[in-house]
């Protein structure tokens, strides 16, 4: 063949299809830096709503409630929207225009989730018209509305974690949360009384799950009030008790806040470090001199809370909080028994759902209608007993079997009521929703910690379509105590500071302990006066930069919580230290259930306990 002809060929069928493959390489090179950008712009709209929700719910003091609640979320997902809106360019997209491409938005609580998205609101309310096209208004001049079913974007009704078991008489559901706390409620064959008599019975319990045998020596003290019916009212609480070889005992609780002082002082802002104890969900503060003497107040001492963002004071004069307050006074100090009070609950708690659930297996697990869902779990534990509460089944510690049906539990309800949510999202729609597959990584994430999951799908690239997901996790706020976040209060011994430090920190042998709260009282807060707002930290802000940087150099949570440490040489375990006694051990696992004790909670059942007998109802 000819050098011309070749050329020709060349020309004629080589040519083409090497500028088809460059045109494809290049528009493939584009959608893959398209979709690299798009995950960057969505991680960081996410990460915004979560940092929104964070905030708000730190410097709202009613953030436990409901109302507050939803309010925050919905707050958090505006702010999702109008990140996301200037990462991707304001003139571009609106908020409705993102919605279309936004199946949905989720929010894992403590004991249960909200799914923002598009839904079919049977009773939606449309304003009405006359004829004219005029808004229809009745006699008192109010707008009519007409029910007028309709798709709509908001939140879908908040959904628990929950799991209903059934076996034989047994019939019963157990709403899980983030952590070790239960509620069982339903028809179940129970030994309802310290004789061991046993019957059917339908229950409602609640309460925290502990290995109860190491629990032991509780003292118990009453303490009574006169309400204003001049009734007396005598109630018990737990001034010592011990765990696990260590004695967890009242401890002085301290921080900084910000207060707005009266008339008399001009509204003046004055710093101060107050005492303080948790009483029926709210931080109760002790009032003193200069001297440091506990103030005379009406009905017995100055004790105050604090009021909305303003921190305005509010003296309390009520009966049974002032008789709390002054039975919680031993010298000059004011002390909490909110970790005395969770071991001893936990272990009432505990010891009933040894003695009732510890039958209970995985395949006891059925949906509404009876039929089994043991194999849609992500693990099968068999026939191991979920409640069997004992060393190897701690509910304390991560590994345990009542741990893995937690997080089984969550995962299936989250799996079951997203996918359809995104699936529906679709309709009438060309393109077709579908939930992702989610790495186990992010799975760990939403069965364990506050977190939003945020996904986008349909989102054209050129000539490819952009479907991804991210999840960010919220590890500072009020609604869970995780074992992480506790951060313990340390005096530097070189330089004197005093110091924030991550629990497993490897200076915590070592340094002088202090104390230990929640992370968020090491965040700023804010006060607002007159539209003005004034910051300040209720503990140091002050945090270690060794342990902060190195969190490689920690040890474990479960390590303190089980009294053994790791000795590894050479990147091997070679043999463990026992710190069972140690002072680490006692200041974390004190402040660890003294803050579960003080979060907000409204189905907490308390009993009364007692090693030798014990009374269920």
């Amino acid at each position: 063949m000819k050098i011309q002809h070749l050329a020709i060929v060349f020309v004629i069928i080589i040519l083409p299809i090497s500028m088809v493959l460059s045109y494809y390489t290049g528009s493939q090179i584009k959608a893959i830096k398209a979709r690299q950008t798009y995950n960057s712009k969505l991680l960081t709209a996410t990460y915004d709503a979560i940092k929104s929700f964070q905030l708000n719910t730190i410097n709202n003091k009613y953030s436990s409630l409901s109302d507050s609640k939803i309010r925050d979320i919905e707050a958090s997902i505006s702010t999702f929207y109008d990140s996301l809106g200037a990462e991707l360019g304001a003139s571009a997209y609106s908020e409705e225009d993102l919605s279309s491409y936004i199946p949905a938005i989720l929010y894992t609580m403590y004991d249960g989730y909200y799914i923002y998205g598009k839904y079919y609101n049977e009773s939606a309310k449309t304003i009405d018209y006359d004829d004219l096209g005029n808004i229809k208004v009745d006699a008192n001049g109010k707008i009519v509305y007409k029910i007028e079913p309709a798709y709509q974007y908001g939140l879908r009704p908040y959904v628990y974690y929950a799991c209903r078991y059934k076996n034989g008489i047994n019939d019963f559901v157990v709403n899980y949360t983030l952590d070790n706390n239960i509620t069982v409620y339903g028809k179940m064959h129970v030994v309802f009384d310290k004789n061991g008599e046993t019957g059917e019975r339908y229950v409602t319990k609640s309460g925290s799950l502990i290995n109860y045998d190491l629990v032991s020596h509780p003292q118990i003290k009453t303490y009574s009030y006169i309400d204003s019916t001049h009734n007396t009212h005598t109630i018990e609480y737990v001034d010592k008790i011990d765990y696990d070889e260590i004695t967890i005992e009242p401890e002085i609780l301290q921080e900084e806040i910000l207060t707005m002082g009266d008339a008399d002082s001009s509204y003046e802002i004055k710093r101060e470090t107050c005492e303080y104890i948790v009483h029926n969900n709210r931080k109760v503060y002790i009032e003193k001199d200069e001297y440091g003497n506990i103030l005379p107040g009406t009905g017995g001492v100055k004790c105050f809370w604090l009021s909305g963002n303003s921190n305005s004071k509010q003296y309390i004069t009520d009966a049974e909080t002032q008789a709390f307050v002054q039975t919680m006074i031993r010298g000059n100090h004011l002390y909490s028994n909110s970790a005395c009070q969770y071991f001893y609950d936990a272990a009432v708690f505990s010891e009933w759902v040894d003695k009732n659930l510890n039958n209970v297996e995985q395949s006891w697990a059925v949906d509404i209608y009876g039929n089994s869902i043991m194999d849609k779990f992500s693990t099968n534990t068999g026939n191991k007993k979920i409640f069997d509460i004992s060393d190897d089944n701690n509910p304390l510690l991560e590994g345990s079997v009542f741990n893995e049906n937690r997080i089984n539990v969550i995962r299936y309800s989250i799996e079951t009521n997203l996918s359809t949510a995104i699936a529906n999202f679709g309709d009438g729609s060309k393109y077709e929703y579908a939930m992702p597959k989610m790495s186990e990584q992010d799975w760990y994430k939403l069965t364990n910690n506050i977190s939003v999951a945020s996904f986008m799908q349909g989102m054209p690239i050129g000539y490819d379509i952009f479907n991804d997901y991210c999840v960010v996790t919220n590890d500072k706020n009020k609604e869970l105590v995780t074992d992480d976040s506790i951060y313990i209060v340390k005096r530097n011994p070189s330089t004197g500071d005093i110091e924030a430090h991550y629990p497993g920190c490897i200076h915590s042998l070592s340094y002088d302990i202090i104390g230990a709260y929640r992370n968020i009282e090491f965040e700023r807060q804010t006060m607002v006066r007159e539209g003005e707002e004034n910051h300040f930290f209720p503990h140091s802000d002050r945090k270690s930069y060794d342990c902060m940087v190195n969190v490689a150099q920690t040890y474990s949570t479960d390590e303190i919580k089980s009294g053994k440490l790791k000795v590894i040489v050479n990147g091997e375990e070679t043999s463990t230290k026992d710190i069972k006694t140690s002072n680490l051990r006692k200041v974390y696992l004190t402040a660890l259930a003294r803050e579960k004790y003080d979060l907000y909670r409204t189905n907490d059942y308390f009993g009364t306990y007692s090693k030798e007998t014990i009374s269920y109802i």
